[in-house]
């Protein structure tokens, strides 16, 4: 850059000039910079030549300026600016796109027509190439502010020309545009210098904070956007609780307007749970808290994250303000609901057979899913009635729902109330501030499934009734009623009617589980099925496995002998163990396990069907014993001749349990009556 006080000798630059173009000799006052230029020119150009510059059209001036408005708009106000200072004296403002072409003029009306006449118009070029030596086009060939004045131009006809100019360069560093100031005085004021370039750096300045404040305006942008289309309610606020940002989510989620609520308190929209009130004062963090908000005489329960904004002075930590995301409860539910209660795809499909009794439980738990209230199935273990419970949840209205299964006889007896019920924050010593919804709740809008309901205990099965009756819950510890809309399926291998007559179950709670009841039959009364069940199961395996397995012919007719004592479920285990000791992928009788293989089909074997007249006869006397002795097991054991631990092995094996055969005491005092 050139010194905006250097002194300038017209006389002299016009000797000097005179030496170059007659001798090619360069004078060593001449500016470094000029006299390059000077012997770039000299190559190619006539010093004496005064043909018009290069100058594009008025068409192609308005696309450039088009293409340029934000250069031209941005550089405008300091023409302006420049042009109020030196109003009057005879110099004009010049800006050149980054090719040294004439973008826009600003200055005297008389100036600017005799600069006009030189080429100093909009849409000529000003560059080294076409108008030699001058300000605009060194400032742009050395990227840096130049003055060149009378002489030191290289064409003759510019030497009344005194010029200043400075490149405005992008944040990149590549040059975008030329700012410069003329007169027609061979010596101008060396100031003007200082003010184009003091201009140019102003509005690269500008040009640089304008593309920050685009960054963070398209930041601000993409971050609303982010925030906006977040799942959760997102809440901001300062460190004295007034709301900086709410997003949509959380206005709809605590039912409050979001452009009354920011830049109020957020105490003054809804009523903070005491916990978030002490997180924040204390300046501490939550995570998955359990809280209920109060707005407008209602609660809503969240789960929320308290994040406090810090920042570090001095190894100092201050915070600034607080992030609070929240979820709606039920929604969370329904995320859990997913997961825990997963949707299979049993359908009236998975129910296979085609036996009579097999079509009559078709028929009922079609009727079952057509309706909404409670279901009693009843049948022995290892029937299916799971599946049946599954297949009459995704029949019906609820199939969209959550399917949620518990087990009756595996619970503790001590936290039986609060895996149905729930607990609040802080009910048991340790929970901290963490609840935990209850089963019913997990269940809401779709199916409870309670496997082995006769294993309840009596006060749960007072709470359960108070369920069914009300549809209301109220978990442990806490003071909200919470509205469940759940179907329950009970199932049991028991007869319930003869507990509740016995009182080992509520009769109340049986009316109200039995308002459909479906039992399932036992594999030995439709051993019909057994064929399609054989082919289902082996179709299920390969589908598994990708291994195809059969079953010779023998073997099945072996398998329709056998008991099934252990029904469904033993077959589906038989078949997976004997397809495992098939290397052929053919099931044949020798893989088949020991009890069955004890009671071939084959009536020529006299002695094998002893043993099996004789077991059945056997497993005919307990039953006939257990009826006349009502279920006592001294009576019957003194009646058949044996010890009662024997008794108690073979009602093992034959499994039978000997409630079944106990009458109850309403059932006695009516025989008794009817004596």
């Amino acid at each position: 850059m050139q010194l905006t006080s250097r002194s300038v000798d017209v006389a002299l630059l016009s000797a000097i000039w005179q030496r170059f173009v007659a001798t090619g000799s360069l004078d060593p006052a001449l500016d470094p910079i000029v006299a390059m230029s000077w012997q770039r020119c000299s190559l190619r150009c006539n010093p004496y030549a005064v043909r018009d510059l290069p100058c594009i059209s008025k068409a192609e001036l308005a696309d450039r300026r088009s293409k340029l408005s934000d250069l031209i708009a941005l550089a405008r106000p300091f023409m302006e600016d420049i042009y109020q200072f030196v109003e009057g004296a005879g110099y004009v403002v010049v800006l050149l796109d980054a090719s040294a072409c004439v973008l826009d003029m600003l200055g005297d009306a008389d100036v600017q027509h005799q600069v006009w006449a030189l080429g100093l118009r909009p849409g000529a070029y000003w560059n080294e190439g076409h108008a030699g030596t001058n300000a605009f086009g060194l400032a742009l060939y050395e990227r840096c502010p130049i003055r060149v004045v009378g002489a030191e131009h290289f064409f003759q006809r510019f030497h009344n020309l005194s010029a200043s100019a400075a490149p405005i360069h992008h944040w990149e560093g590549r040059p975008i545009g030329i700012l410069g100031m003329a007169s027609l005085t061979p010596a101008s004021d060396g100031s003007t210098l200082a003010i184009v370039h003091a201009a140019a750096r102003a509005i690269e300045h500008q040009l640089h904070a304008e593309k920050l404040f685009n960054e963070l305006n398209t930041q601000r942008t993409q971050l609303s956007a982010i925030v906006e289309a977040m799942s959760d309610g997102l809440i901001v606020c300062d460190r004295t609780g007034l709301v900086v940002h709410m997003n949509a989510r959380a206005a709809q989620i605590l039912g409050v307007k979001r452009e009354a609520a920011v830049g109020r308190a957020l105490s003054a929209s809804v009523e903070l749970p005491p916990v978030v009130v002490e997180a924040m004062r204390q300046c501490t963090s939550l995570a998955d808290a359990e809280v209920s908000f109060q707005t407008q005489g209602s609660q809503i329960g969240c789960l929320i994250s308290l994040i406090p904004i810090q920042w570090q002075l001095d190894r100092v930590k201050n915070v600034e303000g607080f992030i609070l995301t929240l979820r709606r409860l039920d929604q969370v539910h329904r995320m859990v609901q997913r997961m825990v209660g997963a949707r299979s795809n049993f359908t009236f499909a998975s129910i296979i057979g085609s036996s009579h009794a097999i079509n009559q439980v078709r028929r009922q738990a079609q009727a079952a899913a057509r309706s909404s209230a409670p279901v009693l199935i009843v049948g022995e273990s290892g029937t299916g009635k799971g599946v049946l419970a599954r297949v009459i949840h995704n029949e019906s209205a609820r199939a969209e729902g959550p399917f949620v299964t518990i087990n009756c006889r595996v619970l503790p007896r001590d936290l039986i109330v609060g895996e149905f019920l729930g607990y609040e924050i802080g009910a048991f010593h340790g929970s901290g501030l963490y609840g935990q919804p209850g089963k019913f709740e997990l269940a809401h809008g779709g199916t409870l499934h309670l496997e082995e309901i006769e294993a309840l205990p009596l006060d749960m099965q007072t709470a359960l009734l108070r369920v069914i009756e009300t549809g209301e819950v109220m978990r442990l510890g806490g003071h909200r009623v919470t509205c469940v809309d759940v179907r329950l399926i009970a199932t049991t291998s028991l007869n319930l009617e003869r507990l509740a007559g016995r009182g080992d179950f509520r009769a109340d709670l049986y009316y109200a589980l039995s308002r459909m009841t479906i039992r399932l039959p036992p594999l030995r009364e439709r051993l019909a099925d057994l064929p399609l069940l054989i082919r289902d199961i082996l179709e299920r395996m390969r589908r598994q496995t990708g291994r195809a397995v059969s079953i010779s012919y023998d073997a099945q007719q072996l398998m329709r002998c056998y008991s099934w004592p252990g029904n469904v479920r033993e077959l589906e285990n038989v078949l997976e163990r004997a397809a495992s000791l098939s290397d052929t992928g053919m099931i044949d009788v020798w893989h088949l396990p020991d009890a069955i293989r004890g009671r071939p089909s084959e009536p020529d074997l006299a002695l094998d069907q002893h043993v099996s007249a004789l077991h059945e006869a056997e497993y005919a006397a307990i039953v006939r014993a257990a009826r006349a002795c009502e279920g006592n097991a001294t009576r019957m054991a003194h009646m058949l001749g044996i010890g009662r631990t024997t008794l108690w092995r073979k009602l093992k094996a034959a499994n039978l349990s000997l409630d079944d055969f106990k009458t109850s005491p309403r059932t006695k005092r009516s025989s008794r009556r009817s004596r």
